[in-house]
């Protein structure tokens, strides 16, 4: 009889502990994905808790979230994209996190000669960008062509605009594009294949933040989302992917 009782009070525990574990939406940027999905991972194995990843373009997160007015968690590329719920009263904390710089990446096998944007903009070579109205670094790497100096015969090249960051760079990796404005951190992580061209001065450093919404129905544990991703730990897992970190 004791062995009985003892096995109730391990299923009511169980029990328990399922009724406690509750579901978080976030929606993040697609070229933010790998670290996301590595701190998720750990959040979700460490509490019990699941965590529903709606990955896009920051333009698209920003318009699915302002479509569905639900959601616990708002992680684009870009403070802009915050800054516009904000407004809307939809947040109730946010978190810069780190650096999202874009910058011009060359495949190797075509980057004899090219060393600059004027050697760029003197080329055959075929260009790939972000689409400024779905994604943060196509809104900012539109501004670094300008600012090199060779805005316009840089824009003649561009054969290809994409809604992700992570389309484009399977583009240029593919040899579909010669180049690209990519992300840094998928820059420095294809490195092998890759070069970078030296940024134009005042190029736009977009940070990637963080927001709780105030449509959580969870903000206690949103809240608790939000500390893994600004934990010191939370911060070295985009650092050693190439991030670069906030300077406090």
């Amino acid at each position: 009889m004791k062995s009985v009782k003892f096995l109730l009070f391990g299923l009511l525990l169980g029990c328990s502990s399922l009724a406690q574990a509750t579901s978080l939406h976030l929606y993040a940027g697609a070229g933010l994905r790998m670290p996301v999905d590595e701190i998720v991972a750990r959040f979700e194995k460490e509490t019990g808790h699941q965590v529903t990843v709606e990955y896009g373009g920051s333009g698209q997160i920003l318009t699915r979230f302002e479509l569905t007015g639900q959601g616990d968690l708002f992680l684009p590329g870009s403070a802009d994209y915050v800054q516009k719920i904000a407004a809307q009263g939809k947040v109730s904390a946010d978190f810069p996190l780190v650096h999202h710089t874009p910058v011009m990446a060359v495949r190797k096998d075509k980057a004899a000669g090219i060393s600059s944007f004027a050697d760029l903009a003197k080329s055959s070579l075929k260009l790939g960008m972000g689409d400024p109205q779905a994604i943060a670094l196509g809104k900012s790497g539109e501004t670094l062509l300008t600012l090199s100096g060779y805005g316009e015969p840089l824009r003649e090249k561009v054969v290809v605009k994409t809604a992700t960051i992570k389309q484009l760079v399977m583009y240029l990796l593919n040899g579909d594009v010669d180049a690209a404005v990519i992300g840094r951190t998928d820059a420095v992580k294809n490195k092998e294949a890759l070069v970078i061209l030296p940024t134009p001065k005042g190029t736009p450093d977009e940070i990637a933040t963080l927001a709780v919404l105030t449509t959580s129905q969870h903000p206690d544990e949103a809240r608790q989302l939000a500390a893994y991703f600004t934990s010191a730990q939370g911060i070295k897992v985009f650092t050693d992917m190439g991030y670069l970190p906030i300077e406090k």
